[in-house]
């Protein structure tokens, strides 16, 4: 795999953690649901649509090949969306 190929899935990768971050918040009450088998099911469909569209950008940059660095990256963007997250609310609160 190339340079830019490289540099591309890792940027992608990163916003994709983000999306992802954010998109866990938005579907917060639906995720963690008090009863069982809804939060389970969501959980699943929520998943699977998720590594589905992945799947699908990945195939677009660099034919769907998955390295280790891709998943570290979408745990930072993950992370650092939190991170920012809790600190626009707190910023906000005063």
């Amino acid at each position: 795999m190339n340079l830019d190929t490289q540099i591309a899935t890792l940027v992608i990768s990163f916003l994709y953690g983000m999306v992802f971050s954010f998109l866990v918040n938005v579907n917060y009450k639906y995720l963690y649901h008090n009863k069982v088998l809804p939060r389970i099911l969501f959980t699943f469909m929520f998943i699977f649509a998720n590594v589905l569209i992945y799947f699908i950008i990945l195939r677009k940059i660099n034919q769907a090949i998955l390295h280790p660095y891709s998943l570290g990256m979408i745990l930072v963007g993950f992370c650092l969306e939190h991170y920012l997250r809790h600190l626009v609310v707190r910023f906000f609160k005063r």
